[in-house]
């Protein structure tokens, strides 16, 4: 498959993303044989070493589970930017979904997707699983939640995004992974948003751009929306854009200060006043005793 990586416009495209050609027949059977094999039964080609280039290397130090899993490294932190749009997609759709105890949304968890396989694992930076449940756990492990996730968002970033336009897709696809989403805010693409979905032989077409603006999801049955540099999930019926939790946040306590202001003015308004009605009613007393005063003289 890595052979069908023609070079177009400075950078490596893959041609069933690019347009709806689908991959040689050859090697499309042999994904889905290797699908079907090393995802359900593990009778077939492994996916790992068709696919070695989309896999990910754990930086150490690394941890394992008790089966010799690992879960846990060294990874670095990418970007400012990627952290702060993986935050968002994630408390976003954990938000969407809260009353679905059924949905997973997950973000940097290892997919781990041959069994017996340590190094058959790839990360997305953030997935839904809608049948596999919350639930702690230290790592996406195919043959234990019975399916794989239906919805993938990769983040391009300076290190690793030739492994998430060239390497990743055709894994997903062979996965079976429903929809496959790119974002990319680094500028190293024609569209900042790509999106693929599976088509009923299995393989990835693109999903188109909508008239009014944006993309939509049929997975998440939401669209996606580019907003302020990065993007936003909106909902299609309501229109309403799902909110940043932290800026969601920010905002309410912004506004929670500004009405204790409010309230300590209006106090502070109250008091001033009272201390003026006071005032007056001094003088006023004053007045009216040195009146009575007066009077007292005058007979």
């Amino acid at each position: 498959m890595l052979t069908d990586w023609p070079r177009m416009q400075g950078h490596l495209w893959y041609v069933g993303i690019m347009d709806n050609r689908p991959p040689p027949a050859q090697s499309r059977v042999d994904e889905k044989k290797g699908a079907a094999g090393s995802a359900r039964t593990g009778r077939h080609e492994s996916l790992a070493r068709v696919h070695a280039r989309a896999l990910y290397r754990p930086v150490p130090p690394v941890e394992f589970d008790d089966d010799g899993y690992p879960f846990s490294d060294g990874k670095p932190v990418e970007s400012t930017i990627h952290d702060d749009l993986r935050a968002y997609a994630k408390a976003a759709l954990r938000v969407r979904y809260a009353a679905r105890r059924e949905v997973l949304v997950a973000s940097d968890l290892g997919v781990f997707f041959e069994r017996g396989d340590r190094t058959a694992v790839v990360v997305p930076d953030m997935f839904v699983a809608f049948t596999s449940g919350r639930g702690d756990r230290l790592s996406y492990k195919v043959w234990e939640e019975g399916e794989v996730p239906d919805f993938v968002l990769e983040l391009l970033s300076a290190s690793t995004w030739r492994r998430d336009v060239e390497a990743k897709p055709p894994l997903y696809e062979a996965l079976g992974v429903r929809e496959f989403w790119i974002f990319d805010p680094l500028g190293r693409l024609p569209d900042p948003m790509i999106g693929r979905r599976l088509d009923v032989s299995g393989s990835y077409r693109p999903v188109p751009a909508m008239r009014s603006g944006g993309w939509r999801s049929d997975v998440l049955g939401l669209d996606l929306i580019l907003h302020a540099g990065g993007f936003r999930f909106r909902d299609p019926v309501t229109g309403e854009i799902l909110p940043d939790v932290v800026e969601a946040a920010a905002q309410r306590e912004e506004a929670a200060a500004q009405r204790a202001e409010a309230v300590a003015q209006r106090a502070e308004a109250v008091a001033q006043r009272d201390q003026e009605a006071a005032a007056r009613q001094a003088a006023e007393a004053r007045v009216a005793e040195l009146e009575a005063l007066l009077r007292q003289s005058q007979h």
